[in-house]
């Protein structure tokens, strides 16, 4: 579900992105890699209050020194700062 939602966040389709990734917090709330994703995709989607919820959650899973918590950081930062959010490339298997 987290590369579905990533393929789809690539291909600018947000809804399905979002849905997704979603799914794949049912099965998981704690996977690292679709917190970070669709953390991203919240602030492709200008939801920063969202965007920082799973920042706040990556922070409860693996504190702030795991690699999604630093990615997701430096995009909430990035944003912030009036930048476009970086697209990762590594995905989250």
């Amino acid at each position: 579900m987290n590369l579905l939602g990533y393929s789809h966040r690539k291909l600018s389709e947000y809804d399905l992105s979002v849905s997704y990734y979603m799914k794949a917090l049912a099965v998981d709330p704690k996977h690292r890699g679709a917190n970070e994703y669709l953390g991203e995709a919240y602030l492709e989607l200008g939801k920063l209050p969202e965007a920082e919820a799973r920042l706040a959650t990556l922070n409860e899973v693996c504190g702030t020194g795991c690699k999604e918590y630093k990615a997701l950081a430096e995009a909430v930062a990035q944003y912030k700062a009036g930048k476009r959010p970086p697209q990762s490339s590594r995905a989250s298997w």
